[in-house]
């Protein structure tokens, strides 16, 4: 099954760490591949995969109760 890409941006390095580490889609396998520095806006971005046909990427469901958990997951808590 092909996959696809989804890319978040966030200012704040501390909560992209967190969601970069324990971010995963609800409705699909995917999880963050990729954390860069875009050189033109400073900003960090995290490259999301998902698989093909996930509803996140076709807008039907948002992936913001994912990053929310993603980025709240209390140490205790976390793999």
């Amino acid at each position: 099954m092909p996959i696809a890409f989804s890319t978040y941006a966030y200012g704040d390095p501390g909560v992209l760490a967190r969601m970069v580490t324990d971010y995963r889609c609800g409705h699909c396998t995917g999880q963050v591949e990729e954390l860069r520095t875009n050189d033109a806006t400073g900003q960090l971005h995290a490259t999301i995969r998902h698989n093909d046909g996930c509803p996140v990427l076709r807008g039907a469901v948002s992936q913001a109760p994912d990053m929310i958990r993603a980025a709240g997951i209390p140490a205790t808590f976390r793999p």
